[in-house]
């Protein structure tokens, strides 16, 4: 089967950007200085890969082994490729990452990129991904994505690019961002106990704090707690740190 057909793209999540104009203002959004090192995922046909080669020590992740030898034989020593699963591979400590990642695996490719050591990325993702990834407390969009993503990064949403940019088209539109990697304003006790209080309050996000977090913490300890009856939805990342450290502690 053919590495263009229908089939085969859709079984791995490729959609190929084949607009010139948004991978000329991606590459332009990443700010590369000369020398950087750079972390392109799913170079595909590599259509960002022959912006970001000259501007930098590139390194791409592809998974696909048809494409990954149409790369190496098209750049060379331009850059360093690494054949596998982004999930899988060992990602190597850069400078910025940039890369239009597969909706499929958007939520566990970026949590995977906040185990390497990076100062910031610019991703293109599934338009309603982004906006959840960087909604702010209280809106429609906010969750738990949102506060575990912005506990690692800080994220600016840069533009929108239409469905009619890729080849297969997506059935949504797309949207790039901006991450830039930094500690978090809080500090965290226990993190372990903070994903729990995170997920349990988005799970029942539309109880009380008092109600939600009982259902998964000792009652005595839960009504020692502020804000309980607010809905955790309106509670920044610093507030649910907090609430975290009182439960762990």
């Amino acid at each position: 089967m053919s590495h263009s057909s229908p089939r085969r793209r859709k079984a791995l999540g490729q959609h190929f950007l084949v607009d010139n104009n948004i991978a000329d203002r991606i590459v332009a959004a990443a700010e590369i200085a000369p020398g950087e090192r750079i972390l392109e995922i799913g170079p595909g046909r590599g259509v960002l890969t022959e912006r970001l080669a000259p501007l930098g020590k590139l390194v791409a992740v592809e998974k696909d082994r048809w494409l990954a030898a149409v790369l190496r034989q098209r750049f060379g020593d331009e850059l360093t490729l690494i054949e596998g699963d982004a999930l899988d591979v060992d990602l190597p400590q850069v400078d910025v990452v940039v890369a239009n990642l597969p909706y499929a695996i958007s939520s566990p490719l970026l949590f995977r990129l906040f185990d390497v050591e990076w100062g910031r990325a610019v991703l293109m993702f599934q338009e309603e991904f982004a906006r959840r990834l960087a909604a702010s407390p209280g809106s429609k969009a906010y969750g738990r994505l949102s506060v575990m993503a912005q506990h690692h990064v800080a994220c600016r949403k840069l533009f929108r690019v239409s469905r009619t940019a890729f080849l297969p088209q997506p059935r949504v539109h797309s949207l790039v961002v901006r991450l830039e990697r930094r500690a978090p304003d809080y500090e965290v006790r226990d993190f372990g106990t903070f994903e729990r209080v995170v997920a349990t309050l988005f799970q029942h996000r539309r109880k009380t704090i008092r109600n939600a977090l009982r259902l998964e913490f000792p009652a005595d300890a839960v009504e020692r707690l502020p804000h309980l009856q607010k809905r955790g939805e309106v509670l920044a990342p610093a507030q649910m740190a907090a609430l975290a450290d009182l439960l762990s502690g």
